[in-house]
């Protein structure tokens, strides 16, 4: 009976558990492997017998790629010094032995489907892996070498965007905040009489408003309806605050933050022809953190999004009907489309489609009444959360309650207008 060895770890020695080892095609030997189960996962297998001149550079990449991969669930990094067949089963099945006439160390490489590939050069390992996944090997070792030269080169490119001249005009204002549709400029910023001096949330846990938050926010408006400052209190004491400085033209210039330890990160807006950015500044670092790239009628194309570092996080495109309403959103992991009744302004259904299989995994439905506004959201059919938010006569929201799927109350906000 062919021996099996089951995954167990993500490390291991070959003997004590294993994964799926690998590479060559040839008919299966008369000796019993032992064999690895492990389709559609990473495995990359060291092997040596006895001793070489390159042996210390082959257990040093070992124990580098070991060291990577970890915490990786994905990625088996696995070694042997046996002398003894090997069988990786894939989509098809591949055998390795290495009889002593060989290389006397090694590295495999397995995707999981394909037949798997081995280079014998320790120098070479890290440019094969590359090559063969088609990603960069950022363990430890490149982190101190080349990271803080890569994260500096970043930083250049924020400083030469915050030094970036372009010339803002009313026409230019008026466009990117008609139609570029973010959550800097919606499309519909909300019922202007709504949007005047301070406005209160005060947050509860039942519906007798009884439980009371520790939260609270408040929201301050200027003249023209904009979004002046945005405060987060907890237990009564300041938790964040938001200040928003804007140009003549009452585009966005800057948010400045303040977090509950009294230090202050701020958001400089940098305006472009095609685009715009947002640069993230703090007293130890300056990194661009979205970029909003506009079509000729303004309207945002394509939305970026980095972490701290510079990396590419996140990236999501978007399509538009003939009334500028975003009709469709597509990231990397899902798809998100949205209905409208007639031509208001906000949707009426949002779809969120998992990516590439296109399966639905959420739908909300927004139905808006006179005195009320209904917020449903279903997963794989079923009502997952609703909120229900009462409206006073003018339009502005009074009240607003969240449930969960079995329909009891989670929270519950009120909401105060005044000066």
């Amino acid at each position: 009976m062919r021996t099996v060895f089951y995954i167990i770890s993500c490390m291991a020695l070959l003997t004590a558990c294993s994964p799926k080892l690998i590479v060559s095609d040839n008919p299966q030997p008369a000796t019993e492997p032992h064999a690895v189960r492990n389709k559609e996962l990473v495995t990359l297998v060291f092997f040596n017998f006895g001793s070489s001149d390159k042996l210390d550079n082959h257990l040093s990449a070992y124990k580098r790629f070991a060291e990577a991969f970890k915490d990786a669930e994905e990625v088996l990094v696995l070694k042997t010094d046996q002398n003894e067949v090997l069988e990786f089963e894939n989509y098809g099945y591949f055998y390795f032995h290495n009889n002593g006439t060989k290389s006397r160390q090694g590295m495999i490489l397995s995707n999981g489907i394909d037949k798997p590939v081995v280079v014998t050069n320790p120098d070479n390992y890290i440019k094969t892996y590359e090559s063969y996944f088609g990603v960069p090997f950022n363990d430890k070792v490149y982190y101190s070498r080349m990271r803080k030269a890569e994260i500096a080169t970043r930083q250049k490119a924020a400083i030469a965007t915050l030094e970036k001249k372009f010339k803002v005009d009313q026409r230019y204002a008026a466009q990117l905040a008609a139609h570029s549709n973010t959550s800097f400029y919606p499309k519909n910023p909300g019922n202007s009489r709504c949007l005047t001096g301070k406005v209160t949330v005060r947050f509860y846990e039942d519906s007798a408003r009884t439980k009371k938050s520790p939260v609270r926010t408040e929201t301050v408006y200027d003249e023209n309806g904009q979004l002046q400052r945005y405060t987060m209190f907890m237990n009564d004491a300041l938790f964040s605050e938001d200040i928003y400085y804007r140009n003549s033209y009452h585009l966005i210039d800057s948010i400045v933050k303040t977090d509950n330890n009294g230090l202050r990160s701020a958001t400089v807006f940098k305006y472009g022809k095609d685009r715009f950015s947002i640069v993230s500044v703090d007293a130890k670092n300056m990194m661009i953190s979205n970029v909003f790239q506009l079509n000729d009628r303004f309207q945002c194309v394509r939305k970026e999004t980095f972490n701290g570092s510079g990396d590419l996080v996140g990236a999501s495109s978007f399509k538009y009907d003939t009334l500028g309403r975003v009709i469709e959103e597509t990231g990397a992991t899902q798809r998100i489309r949205y209905e409208y009744n007639g031509q208001e302004e906000f949707y009426a259904v949002m779809r969120i489609y998992g990516a590439p299989d296109g399966a639905l995994l959420t739908e909300n439905i927004r139905q808006q009444g006179k005195d009320r506004l209904l917020m449903v959201s279903k997963n794989d059919g079923r009502v997952s959360s609703r909120s229900i938010s009462f409206m006073s006569p003018d339009g502005c929201i009074k009240t607003a309650y969240n449930y969960n799927g079995n329909d009891k109350i989670t929270e519950v906000y009120e909401y105060f207008y005044g000066n």
